[in-house]
């Protein structure tokens, strides 16, 4: 998949980029785990692990969009629920997935 060069949320313009898995894990050397995507809300970047299959990269962008999404509207302590936004990824990648016409009707 091809990512976007950027998305806009609310009025914040996130410009998005991939990068290496090693240069992701550095830069998130703070957090535990293995992490396959980050959005920095101070430079406004969502940053995508590279060389993943189609479908994980779309997962991970929607996973990272509603982390900026919670994060422009004030949801402090539910953007730092990663069990919660991973959760909405899923839930909202399959809504769309599976109903293509209610999705172009409700977002046109």
């Amino acid at each position: 998949m091809k990512l976007p060069e950027k998305v806009l949320i609310d009025d914040i313009e996130y410009k998005v980029e991939a990068v290496s898995h090693k240069e992701l894990q550095l830069s998130s050397e703070d957090l535990k785990g293995d992490y396959w995507g980050e959005t920095c809300y101070k430079q406004a970047i969502i940053r995508i692990c590279e060389g993943m299959a189609d479908d994980e990269v779309k997962i991970t962008l929607v996973h990272e969009i509603i982390h900026a999404i919670l994060q422009e509207r004030g949801f402090d302590r539910q953007n730092n629920d990663e069990a919660m936004v991973d959760g909405l990824a899923h839930a909202l990648r399959m809504l769309a997935k599976q109903n293509p016409e209610l999705i172009r009707e409700v977002l046109s």
